[in-house]
């Protein structure tokens, strides 16, 4: 009759440690369903800081392939030279749209924009019936490099731009 009034007791100390064991094991569930969630979000924000970049450095090109004048053949910026434009994206009045040579914008994002370079240029098959000197089919490279301010990662673009034009009009190039 004894030995049966001991295992009670027994048993009460083995719950107990039973319980603690489930409840380590449910932090542990906790601190990673935590942990996992945390990168999720740093992900999510890395992806929209690039989407945020490559929409800076499309608009940044937009803006230098509307000005025709990066396209003359006697306002373009010989091969090798590397000065670049800097382009506020998004900025408030202060900033000015481009500046040369850069200079630091106070708001909107800074894109270095790089000088329109020619990279071929190729007969227009037909010719032109008004010009003797024919027609070319030049392609254009135009780069943009975006820095992030506030995680400090950079980003190139490159786009291409064809153009018809007059033969003689892709500087560097000729046929």
């Amino acid at each position: 009759m004894n030995a049966m009034h001991n295992r009670p007791g027994r048993q009460r100390g083995m719950t107990l440690l039973v319980s603690m064991i489930m409840l380590s094991v449910l932090t542990l569930f906790a601190i990673t369903a935590i942990r996992t969630g945390n990168v999720g979000f740093k992900i999510v924000g890395n992806q929209q800081a690039q989407k945020l970049m490559e929409a800076a450095a499309q608009q940044a090109i937009e803006q230098s392939i509307s000005n025709l004048g990066n396209f003359d053949p006697v306002s373009v910026i010989p091969p090798g030279a590397t000065t670049a434009q800097r382009v506020c994206v998004n900025a408030t009045f202060g900033d000015p749209l481009v500046a040369i040579p850069p200079a630091t914008c106070t708001s909107g994002t800074q894109v270095d924009v790089m000088p329109v370079r020619c990279i071929s240029t190729k007969r227009t098959p037909g010719g032109s019936v008004t010009q003797a000197s024919g027609t070319f089919d030049n392609l254009w490279q135009i780069t943009a490099s975006v820095t992030d301010t506030l995680t400090g990662a950079k980003a190139t673009f490159h786009q291409g731009v064809k153009i018809r034009m007059l033969s003689n009009s892709c500087p560097g190039l000729s046929i």
